[in-house]
């Protein structure tokens, strides 16, 4: 029998430590007939595959294969299924792929909420359960890939996801850095401060200085291209110590001298509305942008999304 797991359970997959991707060979493109109503499905036979939290969440395609376990939920989907909709975990175990989940998700969670599942969904770490470390891995999918594939799909949250998937970065490192390029790059009636055309992560390449005819290459962690304007997330965990200053001081030099302008976000300024605000304001005078008007509601929007972000993301 196969079993299609979805929506919060496969995102605990995905988010876990025993999670991997499929060569798109191997994607499900439609849900074989698997009533679920005569069988037992007991959730603690999937903690081996990372999935411990309960109800689990299956999918059925058509009402009548619901369960009525109370440690169930059945998902009906009778419509059609688009290629890279599930992938094989094993055993006849399927799982929603990352970007059906951004899609599932959506249709219950608040707009910036499923905006961060994007940049989650896209970053370039994630936390080791075990050992409550961040550790870095490779993206399971791109901002490119989750509106491609919303684009494609006909499903209840799909609409939603088309939107929030535009206002995803790739590449983030660690969830304050979501919390920051989500402050900093929504729109202000989502309580960004609106500054958008930005890359989380992007390769700069500079001259070297003290070689001849050779190239510096650097990531700077927001990035505004076409302003050549550089953001630097110092964070507490990975710019402290000497030689971390003396490197991070010797590489903003370097941008510098190459007509990049950097600007230094630490995390006592993230986590302080004031001074968050002047660093928006430097960042708007880089970029000429007018900053200053917003409207009532934005210092409330503004208020909760700071919340939200920087409650989840710790001290990352």
């Amino acid at each position: 029998m196969n079993l299609f797991i979805t929506h919060e359970s496969a995102l605990e997959y995905w988010f876990g430590n025993f999670v991997r991707r499929n060569p798109p060979q191997r994607w499900l493109a439609a849900l074989p007939s698997s009533p679920l109503g005569d069988i037992r499905v007991d959730p603690e036979d999937f903690q081996h595959i990372g999935i411990h939290d309960q109800p689990l969440h299956l999918m059925v395609a058509d009402a009548s294969q619901r369960t009525r376990q109370r440690s169930v939920i059945s998902h009906v989907w009778s419509g059609p299924i688009p290629s890279g909709a599930f992938e094989p975990v094993r055993n006849g175990i399927w799982v929603s792929s990352p970007e059906l989940c951004f899609c599932q998700m959506a249709a219950t969670l608040p707009f910036p909420q499923t905006v961060e599942l994007g940049y989650q969904l896209c970053a370039r770490f994630r936390i080791n359960g075990f050992l409550d470390t961040l550790e870095q891995c490779k993206p399971l999918t791109s901002a490119k890939a989750l509106l491609s594939f919303a684009e494609r799909v006909d499903y209840r949250g799909a609409k939603k996801a088309r939107v929030a998937a535009r206002h995803v970065l790739d590449d983030t490192e660690s969830p304050r850095e979501i919390a920051a390029a989500m402050l900093l790059t929504l729109p202000k009636c989502h309580g960004g401060y609106g500054f958008g055309g930005a890359k989380a992560n992007m390769t700069i390449t500079v001259p070297n200085p003290g070689f001849w005819q050779r190239k510096l290459v650097y990531r700077g962690d927001l990035v505004w291209p076409e302003k050549r304007l550089v953001l630097e997330y110092d964070s507490d965990m990975f710019h402290a110590g000497p030689e971390r200053i003396s490197a991070d001081a010797e590489r903003r030099n370097n941008l510098m001298d190459d007509g990049w302008r950097v600007i230094t976000l630490t995390r006592a300024q993230l986590d302080s509305p004031a001074k968050m605000d002047a660093v928006a304001a430097q960042i708007a005078r880089v970029l000429g942008v007018r900053n200053a008007y917003q409207a009532k509601h934005t210092p409330a929007l503004r208020a909760e999304l700071r919340r939200q972000l920087l409650a989840a993301s710790g001290t990352r």
